[in-house]
């Protein structure tokens, strides 16, 4: 679902064995968003070693919340008796999608969103899903899970101002359990970056940004940058101040529900370059002098896929991206190992060879070490870019309302004969028609929480995803028969 358009559709109703007694179908279509979280109470007893998930579970505190954004219904047919149609029938449907922008669509089949910490787990998940429900002549009524679609936010162009930022390094070596090595005469290294393109980036395309490499520190080290490396990395941030101080993150690995078959844009992609640093100058070479020295500017490419999460702003989370920079630095040999595990490491090589005779190497497999078995991996972070799914095309019309404002508008099914007429219609009229959002929020009572309530686990064809059906089954189709343009098929992947 894209703001601002008529989408038309079909259902198929089939039932299999003894439902003879089906009296109604309804079409059901909804949005809904939840958290849950778990985290240990600060007066709870310490564990030992990996026995805590096992402890006593009144030293855990969890939560968890559902929010429905919309859920909108219509009905289908009447079955009647023992009619053979409405067992096995299709029917069309429209939707009339309000000019307001609802999140991305995240693929929850995989999993959504989580932070796992020492002490705390928080998972987010979302999911636009279709439903069929089926009443009984005895009163009852069962819901079927329809397929679950996506919804691609649109944005207006707007000023893209061509950000910079300095992003300091630190250390990623060393592990949870590692305590790093203390080196104050190590140098410090820090990586200005620009983008003149500016900062707003389209899914399944490039962005370039240059790069100069700084670095402040004695001129007798002879410690090197020789490669820089960059990527883009989900960002989520939870609104609640409850779970912004609770966890140490993992990196979310997040992707947008999107067809699997795309028009893929071939851009050339240059993760990492070499470094071109100037030498300290011989004369002070041998001094212990603090000076600051720089790289040429680097020209890199970020590559955003396809299936990348756009930046938006959720009930529960903020949706961004990162740009993550790693340099890789030739140490100076003075240098201290990252952590204790690699300062053992390199102690017994070094021993190894102190109890072998110069004589006697040529008969054993390893090389005479000289310097540190690894290069030094420096990394950090910058926020300065934004993930644009797709930029609305067309007459220039009034900015797509959030989700989240008062005056946003939820989706409404409508009847298929007049989706012709309405997609004539202004979209300030077809808004009319659309009613604004009435959410609700659910608390789950106590036992019932579940971490990952919408996730089906290893399969990951179900639930169906309508837009691959769509583009693997219908699209071929339409371009066949009706000899679609190539700007026209683009529009209809969208509008799917």
């Amino acid at each position: 679902m894209v703001p601002g358009e008529v989408i038309a559709g079909d259902v198929k109703i089939k039932l299999s064995g003894p439902c003879t007694d089906a009296k109604s179908y309804v079409l059901g279509l909804r949005y809904k968003e939840r958290v849950f979280w778990q985290s240990r109470r600060e007066d709870a007893p310490k564990w030992e070693d990996d026995w805590w998930p096992y402890e006593n579970k009144d030293s855990w505190s969890m939560h968890e919340e559902e929010r429905i954004a919309f859920e909108i219904k219509s009905p289908l047919t009447v079955a009647g008796g023992t009619d053979t149609l409405s067992r096995n029938f299709t029917a069309r449907f429209g939707v009339l999608v309000p000019n307001t922008n609802y999140p991305p669509g995240l693929d929850c089949r995989r999993g959504c969103t989580y932070d796992w910490g020492v002490t705390d787990i928080i998972s987010g998940e979302s999911i636009y899903e279709y439903f069929v429900e089926i009443g009984f002549s005895n009163g009852t009524t069962s819901e079927i899970p329809a397929g679950v679609t996506s919804f691609t936010p649109f944005y207006l162009s707007t000023e893209n101002n061509a950000p910079s930022a300095h992003v300091s390094l630190s250390s990623t070596r060393s592990g949870s359990n590692m305590k790093p090595s203390v080196d104050g005469l190590r140098s410090n290294y820090t990586v200005e970056v620009s983008f003149p393109e500016g900062a707003h980036v389209y899914r399944n395309s490039s962005v370039n940004f240059t790069a100069i490499v700084h670095r402040t520190g004695y001129t007798n080290r002879t410690d090197i940058p020789v490669e820089l490396c960059a990527c883009l990395t989900n960002d989520f941030k939870w609104h609640s101040q409850e779970l912004q101080n609770k966890t140490q993150p993992f990196p979310s690995f997040v992707r947008a529900l999107v067809p699997s078959i795309v028009t893929r844009q071939h851009s050339p992609r240059s993760p990492c370059r070499e470094i071109s640093f100037a030498a300290t100058p011989a004369s002070l070479a041998h001094e212990s002098h603090i000076i600051s020295t720089s790289s040429e500017p680097l020209s890199l490419s970020l590559y955003v896929e396809h299936d990348d999460v756009p930046d938006f702003s959720t009930y529960y989370q903020k949706l961004g991206h990162l740009v993550r920079l790693d340099l890789f630095i030739a140490p100076d040999p003075s240098e201290p190992c990252e952590n204790e595990s690699e300062e053992l490491q390199w102690e017994e090589l070094q021993w190894e060879e102190q109890i072998l005779d110069a004589d006697e190497l040529d008969w054993v497999p390893w090389m005479p070490t000289q310097t540190p078995p690894s290069p030094r991996t420096l990394s950090g972070n910058t926020n300065v870019l934004s993930v644009i799914s797709m930029q609305k095309q067309g007459p220039v019309r009034l900015m797509p309302v959030h989700y989240l404002s008062d005056q946003a508008r939820q989706p409404v099914f409508v009847h298929s004969s007049d989706i012709a007429d309405l997609r004539l219609m202004l979209p300030e009229e077809r808004d009319l028609i659309a009613p604004l959002t009435q959410p609700s929020i659910k608390v789950f009572a106590k036992g019932e929480e579940n971490a990952h309530r919408y996730r089906t686990g290893g399969d990951w064809q179900y639930p169906i995803y309508v837009g691959d059906t769509w583009v693997k089954k219908v699209l071929p189709m339409i371009t066949k028969d009706q000899g679609e343009s190539h700007t026209t098929v683009d529009h209809l992947l969208v509008v799917q």
